[in-house]
């Protein structure tokens, strides 16, 4: 499932385009998904070596930050262009031999090929950039076609672009021993939703050198990450793709529209823009914050699809609230729909239906698809919880006494028949595990099968966000957490890998949301770095592009020319925008997080490997409350653990709580030591802590 477009009907025209010799058009056909009818694309064949351009299941993008649609990207230097032209470009250099496909710089939105052909080693390098003509926006492709001759003699080698790529340089196919050739072109792909003339070719040609436009994308992109905390820990791979995920998210907006992908689910739906938002504001990212809290509340109100969108609204609003001190803002939309055609609910509205909702036996949330099937699902009962614990926090700071009553009778009235219920369904069918229905086993639905990765639905973010925001946490939803791990990973042992959760139907190996299903693991005992552990195997074994990843996919592929484990197959989206969202905030939550009561939690979920002798991990800029932001970094000598903090001193108490100091605590430089924990508690003035450990990892 291949360069798949969001859209109800056929494309008619996609890649009329030709090279020399010729690139064939992907090949529409209309599938269903979770989320409604999908258009997918084969990716383009080369016809003169039978090496697919594309293919493979990959699939990636490149863009700029709100374009109308981004640019699909598949192995071999081929990239679709959307905005009503869908048509693909691509190299007939291309032969399908092994190929290394990266982001530049490990993080960037400029891609990478490389693969060797006749003797020669050629790299096909693809990104985008803004620019303006007379007042108007475009995006437009940069391709650069590198050829090296290692050899001792003369190679010939023409990068055959498709027809339509403005060429920026002129240089010879002949390439002399030792010596190396680049090829520079340039397309304009996006008019940020605008209907005014393509630039012409004269135009883009006079516009300026690739290095120009590479320097421009570089520089804008490392201001963008500038303003989110930064991440570095010892494995390399997360920190670029955590960058990475964020720059692909900026490029799936659709100006102010939250899109979770540019080839495929290239809409808003309620749920994915409540989470991709939510981690954008963990991460400090506030630029436009107003306006994409208003958008947020018009996708919750007209797209009624997911009710856990509409259910979770109060949550983002919390979390933005609690980063930024935004009063005035949260203040005027607490209580004010908006106007317009569509419904737009207020935040008191949203929360409210909460209550309106509880329709099911005994008093538990309706009956929903929001894991794409229809049922009493676990999950809407605890996402629920999970606004009322937001819209308490948000009710209480902004002094209304009256909504804080209610939002914490209805919580504990909802937590009181989500507990009631789940223990009668667990002691009627013998339970050791939360179910993903309230009412039945998980034999009765699609979780029956172990590879359905909804088994891991009911242990959602209540347990550990909500603990953030103050809530009372009691019931199956806590006490069953790891238990519920280790059901789901046992009937996995045999089937798939370790640290997977499985996938979709019908691709039943991983899923873009794998490390997002480990965020309960924070809330747990055994499992608080499994976020971190399943963001790792995503890495390892599931990209369908850099640092990209299907909603679903399948096992990898035996034959695929891209070096590495990469799936035979995918649905949804690639990247997913949602997937990528709940793995770089597992990631950052695992390292520090804020709770609303003013303490900061460090290290909850480091892996103990993490921690050898002379390792360290910061985070930079990390928000923590009413706007202001910090340092910290955590080093290891082998049997003790360092902190030191620097920026904003924390608004409360230090909660150090690495799972490796649970019954290892020898002593504590600083601090209140709780080795049964593994807690030690630092006052907001400590600027440093050495903990010494009775054992290593």
């Amino acid at each position: 499932m291949l360069c798949l477009l969001a859209g109800g009907g056929l494309l008619t025209a996609c890649g009329g385009s030709t090279a020399a010799p010729s690139i064939s058009p992907p090949r529409p056909v209309v599938v269903t998904t979770g989320t409604g009818p999908a258009t997918r694309w084969d990716c383009p064949l080369n016809v003169s070596t039978d090496a697919f351009t594309g293919a493979f299941a990959t699939a990636s993008e490149i863009g700029w930050e709100d374009n109308q649609q981004g640019v699909v990207t598949c192995l071999g230097g081929t990239f679709l262009v959307q905005d009503g032209m869908y048509r693909d470009y691509g190299f007939g250099i291309y032969n399908g031999s092994p190929t290394s496909w990266v982001d530049e710089d490990g993080y960037l939105p400029a891609q990478v090929t490389t693969f060797h052909r006749t003797g020669a080693t050629v790299s096909i390098t693809e990104f985008a950039d803004r620019m303006v003509f007379d007042g108007r926006a475009y995006v437009a492709v940069y391709s650069r076609v590198t050829v090296v001759n290692p050899t001792g003699h003369v190679l010939v080698e023409n990068p055959e672009p498709s027809s339509g790529m403005v060429a920026l340089s002129t240089a010879p196919d002949d390439v002399g021993p030792h010596t190396s050739v680049s090829h520079d072109y340039v397309v304009a792909a996006d008019r940020f939703g605008h209907t005014y003339p393509w630039p012409t070719a004269r135009q883009l040609a006079d516009a300026g050198s690739f290095d120009q436009h590479f320097h421009n994308m570089k520089d804008f992109w490392d201001r963008q990450l500038d303003g989110i905390a930064e991440v570095t820990v010892p494995d390399v791979a997360l920190n670029d793709a955590y960058r990475a995920g964020f720059i692909y998210t900026q490029i799936a907006r659709s100006g102010n529209e939250i899109h979770t992908g540019v080839n495929g689910y290239q809409a808003e739906y309620s749920h994915d823009v409540i989470g991709i938002l939510s981690t954008m504001f963990t991460q400090g990212y506030f630029s436009g914050a107003h306006a994409l809290l208003l958008e947020a509340r018009k996708v919750v109100g007209a797209q009624g699809q997911y009710q856990d969108g509409l259910w979770t609204y109060p949550w983002l609003w919390a979390v933005y609230l609690l980063k930024t001190g935004d009063l005035n803002f949260v203040r005027m939309n607490f209580d004010s729909a908006g106007s317009g055609s569509s419904y737009q609910p207020s935040i008191e509205e949203a929360a409210h239906t909460i209550a309106a909702d509880r329709t099911g036996p005994s008093g538990i949330m309706e009956s929903t698809d929001d894991i794409d099937f229809n049922g009493y699902w676990t999950t809407d009962d605890y996402d629920a919880l999970l606004g009322l614990a937001a819209y308490r926090y948000v009710a209480t700071r902004l002094g209304d006494t009256d909504q804080e009553t209610w939002a914490s009778d209805q919580y504990d009235s909802l937590l009181s028949a989500t507990g009631r219920t789940l223990e009668s369904t667990i002691a009627r069918f013998g339970l050791d595990y939360l179910p993903c229905s309230m009412l039945e086993p998980n034999t009765a639905n699609t979780c029956s099968n172990p590879r359905d990765a909804n088994w891991a639905s009911p242990i959602g973010r209540w347990a550990w966000d909500g603990s953030l925001f103050g809530a009372a946490l009691s019931g199956p939803g806590l006490t069953l957490i790891d238990s519920t791990y280790a059901h789901g990973f046992g009937l996995l042992r045999g089937l798939l890998p370790a640290d997977t959760f499985g996938g979709f139907p019908d691709d039943y190996y991983s899923s873009a949301y794998n490390a997002g299903y480990g965020i309960a693991g924070l809330a747990s005992q055994s499992y608080r770095d499994q976020g971190i552990l399943s963001y790792q195997f995503m890495i390892a074994n599931s990209q369908s592009g850099p640092y990209s990843w299907w909603e679903s996919s399948s096992a990898p592929s035996s034959d695929t020319p891209w070096i590495g484990k990469h799936p035979t197959a995918g649905q949804g989206s690639s990247p997913h925008a949602w997937g990528m969202s709940q793995a770089n905030a597992v990631l950052l939550d695992s390292l520090v997080a804020q709770s609303s009561n003013g303490s900061l939690i460090v290290g909850r979920g480091i892996p103990a490997q993490w921690l050898v002798r002379g390792s360290s991990l910061s985070v930079s800029d990390f928000p923590t409350v009413d706007g202001q932001r910090l340092g910290l970094t955590i080093t290891s000598a082998g049997r003790s653990v360092s902190l030191g903090f620097r920026g904003h001193r924390p608004s409360g108490p230090v909660l150090v709580q690495l799972p490796i100091m649970i019954d290892n605590i020898g002593a504590s430089s600083a601090g209140v030591v709780d080795e049964a924990t593994g807690t030690v508690t630092l006052s907001p003035r400590t600027e440093s802590v050495t903990i010494h450990l009775r054992r290593t990892a």
